[in-house]
């Protein structure tokens, strides 16, 4: 076995002891778990934003001038987001919940793939693109209603079937804050945990990059899964760089071994 092998491997086992021994564990998940899922990033390079700008296509101000724009960018990017389905990465967090190991999973994901590996305690805090709000009247349409509403009226953004305004997929846009229930959940979870998993993400995004210093402050500890360097690597007991569908099973499975 070559050294960094031996190392990571090492690592594996360090990580999951971790795990085992917290009593208040915690998941913060970013882009880097659903990209193994097949849904592209939004930030990264070669990602969304860089083939639709968001001053344009992902900023509140200029969907309400005109949701068009919106719309058009969503009926490319739409089908790769609703046929996604979880990765292994998905169903290894959703057995660590199943197991009792950890509390929570925070995700800037807006893909609902947590919930559809089976996870239950899962805080949206950059909203849910199956899930669709009227901007007049607030009522509530779900995936399917908006999908039809697409097919019959093509080259037209979906209106409210009672006031005639615009539905707005429930994701955050650039230019809106943050759902008030998940942000300040998130921020008091991070605050009493004991131990962060962070997995898929580049901590680079505000305010939800802030969360894992919460933790700190806190007295609490970090394990960083990604396939990139982050900015709190030095900050964290444990850093794993590499595919969270390959590396969170394995930290599964090391804590199974634990367990028996």
């Amino acid at each position: 076995m070559r050294p960094r092998e031996r190392s990571k491997k090492e690592d594996i086992k360090k990580a999951a002891k971790f795990l085992v021994n917290s009593k208040n564990c915690i998941v913060l998940t970013g882009a880097g778990i659903s990209t193994e899922s097949g849904i592209p990033d939004f930030r990264g390079e070669g990602g969304i934003w860089d083939k639709y700008k968001p001053e344009i296509y992902g900023d509140i101000s200029s969907f309400l001038q005109d949701p068009s724009k919106f719309w058009k960018m969503a009926e490319d990017i739409a089908p790769t987001l609703f046929n996604a389905e979880p990765n292994p990465g998905h169903y290894a967090l959703a057995e660590l919940e199943k197991m009792k190991i950890i509390k929570a999973i925070i995700t800037q994901n807006v893909d609902e793939l947590h919930q559809k590996a089976g996870a239950v305690i899962v805080y949206e805090v950059h909203g849910n693109i199956n899930r669709f709000t009227c901007l007049g009247c607030r009522a509530s349409y779900n995936k399917e209603q908006v999908l039809n509403k697409l097919k019959r009226k093509k080259k037209s953004s979906p209106l409210c079937d009672y006031c005639g305004m615009p539905l707005k997929p429930s994701v955050v846009l650039f230019g809106e804050d943050l759902p008030k229930f998940e942000k300040f959940m998130s921020i008091d979870l991070a605050k009493k945990a004991d131990l962060m998993l962070i997995a898929g993400s580049s901590l680079t995004v505000a305010p939800i990059c802030d969360l894992p210093v919460y933790t700190l402050s806190g007295g609490g500890k970090l394990i960083i899964v990604n396939d990139q360097p982050t900015h709190l690597d030095d900050k964290a007991e444990i850093v794993l760089n590499g595919k969270t569908g390959i590396l969170l099973p394995l930290i599964v499975e090391e804590i199974k071994n634990i367990k028996t």
